[in-house]
């Protein structure tokens, strides 16, 4: 872009308060069919698009936002799109320069950019990169088709918006306004942190405008500018309207008024802000106003006394609550037996807290391991079946957790009440894929993947949720993470669990397997020692119909065939034999492992006694 023109940019937004335009993707849901794909609007459905532009141009908008918020790379490909990142950023600016001349405005064509964080594991070192990679692919595309300036908008970690400035400032000069959003929801307290984050934006990068958008709303948008200090960089605050409602497969709107965005423009202009605009929910007619209450006031030449800008990190001066018994006789050394429980079908649990209780009462039990939704079959949650457990027999407990069942959000509200409860442990697996109708795993969650999981898991113990926002006292649970020594790629099995241990994961517990090989040869990936403490497990197999399903139809588990043949020829004995390897296994358990841990049988969990030592 030729520096006269930059500065010329510049100069609009110091002279005067710069009108933006209100939610392109709440103005599409209200015009479009239910389902229809936001991220492909420019090319699927241009005109609404192009009418959508000329009505908040008619309003009194000078600044147009592209319809390219989620036309990343990575965003696509989860359509299976991923070659039309071309296509759908060229279009967009294609389509609101189009309006610009249509109209015969001198308004500025804004390339809308959108965060990744949420679409790939920004912790992950090399999905960081990708991530980095797509934002500089997006901006560079914007730039080329013509767009004046690039808006990075609703990002919720300001780490990774840091590193998007960087990467869009490595491929164009094009001038960036940089936006972040926090919780609508939030104590007075929590705004000046906020307020903070947004004061180092300010501060360290050259950017046209910076500050808040989307999720805090009007009202808490303006808490978080009340908070900001003096800086030479133009503030921007472009909230959405209210929240958005789901009913009957529809998004309703929210009820906020024109009058209402008058208002809130009007004060934060008193705050020192440039550049006004909206966010979801915000459409045509709340520009108009808002645009009118700002007509011919200039940015407020000072603000409220600078806030102080500590580096913002994710530890918070929180007290944890009692530490995990588990997590300590893991650090000991000490060698642990654990009782693995399937929770019941129906709503009745008095069999398993009968069985529980006498199991419990072993002295050589240590935790009660608790199953969730095993093969994808629907059993009674975990977590309460754990905390149940735990308060009727006194025994520690593990309770199963998976991302299959609910969103990053959902799961992170049943661990606050997991650990209110007194849970301190916390096994996190994939989980099983559902086997409703035709295809497998089709209604299954996965918000986030295994790795996130725990790291989110971590993240609650540091005292902060997954998006930065703190919690209060920190749920600081002992997370372990499953590890198959029956995987096809050793190597690639023993890389997952260094993931996870960098995730946060503190243990390891593994798949079943029956004789020690198999383990060795995972072991041997991480030079005979796993990188944190394993629980092996051990299951006395009770028949031979059990060992081959096992074996042929459950991937990541292998009967051997000496055992196979042992089961056969014992016939009716079956169960004597299986319960002869579990004895041999356990009595070299110690020399392999730093406990194990044993699987009751669902018809009479308390057979598993048997296993035990005797008091």
């Amino acid at each position: 872009m030729p520096r006269v023109h930059h500065d010329r940019l510049r100069g609009r937004f110091t002279e005067r308060i710069v009108v933006g335009d209100g939610g392109m993707g709440s103005e599409l849901i209200a015009r479009l069919e239910p389902g229809a794909p936001l991220d492909l609007a420019p090319l699927e459905h241009p005109h609404e698009v192009l009418a959508i532009h000329l009505a908040y141009l008619r309003a009194g908008a000078e600044v147009i936002e592209t319809a390219s918020f989620a036309a990343s790379r990575p965003r696509l490909a989860r359509r299976h799109e991923a070659d039309l990142v071309e296509a759908v950023n060229a279009v967009a600016v294609k389509l609101a320069r189009e309006a610009r001349d249509m109209a015969g405005v001198d308004c500025l064509v804004a390339g809308s950019i959108g965060p990744l964080a949420g679409v790939l594991d920004f912790d992950d070192p090399g999905e960081r990169a990708a991530i980095m990679a797509a934002h500089a692919e997006q901006a560079s595309i914007l730039a080329g088709r013509g767009a004046d300036l690039l808006i990075l908008e609703s990002f919720f970690r300001p780490d990774e918006l840091e590193g998007a400035i960087a990467a869009v400032a490595s491929v164009t000069a094009v001038p960036l306004v940089a936006l972040l959003t926090f919780p609508a929801e939030a104590l007075p307290a929590e705004r000046k942190p906020q307020a903070a984050v947004v004061t180092r934006l300010l501060l360290d990068h050259d950017l046209l405008a910076a500050g808040v958008n989307c999720a805090p709303g009007p009202q808490g948008a303006l808490e978080i500018l009340e908070q900001i200090g003096e800086a030479q960089t133009p503030l921007a605050a472009m909230p959405n309207a209210g929240l958005l409602v789901r009913r009957d497969g529809r998004i309703l709107l929210p009820p906020a008024t024109p009058s209402y965005l008058a208002t809130f423009a009007t004060r934060a202009a008193q705050l020192g802000v440039g550049f006004v605009g909206g966010c979801c929910g915000t459409g045509p007619e709340h520009i108009h106003a808002m645009a009118a209450a700002v007509s011919g006031i200039r940015p407020a030449a000072g603000r409220r006394a600078l806030v102080a800008v500590a580096a913002v990190t994710e530890d918070h001066p929180a007290v944890a609550g009692p530490p995990s018994p588990l997590a300590e006789k893991l650090a000991a050394g000490r060698f642990v037996r654990l009782v693995q429980l399937d929770p019941p079908k129906g709503t009745n649990a008095g069999r398993i807290l009968e069985a529980a209780r006498s199991i419990a009462a072993h002295p050589a039990v240590d935790a009660l391991d608790i199953n969730s939704n095993p093969l994808a079959r629907l059993r009674m949650d975990s977590l309460w079946l754990g905390a149940e457990l735990q308060r009727v027999t006194g025994a520690e407990v593990i309770p199963h957790v998976t991302p299959r069942d609910a969103s990053l959000m959902g799961l992170q509200a049943q661990l606050l009440g997991a650990w209110q409860a007194g849970v301190r442990n916390l096994l996190a697996i994939s989980g099983d894929p559902s086997q409703l109708g035709d295809y497998p795993g089709v209604h299954d969650v996965y918000h986030v993947d295994i790795f996130e999981l725990v790291r989110a898991v971590a993240r609650l113990g540091r005292g902060v949720d997954c998006a930065g926002n703190p919690i209060g006292e920190p749920p600081d649970f002992c997370v372990g993470v499953a590890v198959n020594p029956g995987a096809d790629d050793l190597r690639h099995e023993a890389e997952r669990l260094r993931r996870k241990v960098e995730a946060g994961a503190r243990f390891a517990m593994s798949q079943i397997f029956f004789a020690w090989e198999p383990w060795l040869r995972l072991l041997d990936e991480f030079g005979g020692e796993p990188p944190v403490p394993a629980i092996v497990g051990v299951w006395p197999l009770p028949s031979l119909r059990l060992a081959l399903r096992l074996h042929h139809e459950v991937p990541g588990i292998s009967v051997p065939e000496e055992l196979l043949a042992r089961l056969d020829a014992a016939g009716s004995e079956a169960a004597r034999v299986g319960y002869e390897v579990a004895e041999t296994m356990l009595a070299e358990a110690d020399r392999h492992a730093a406990g194990v841990y044993l699987i009751a049988p669902f018809r009479n969990p308390l057979d598993i006694l048997r296993l035990l030592p005797r008091p």
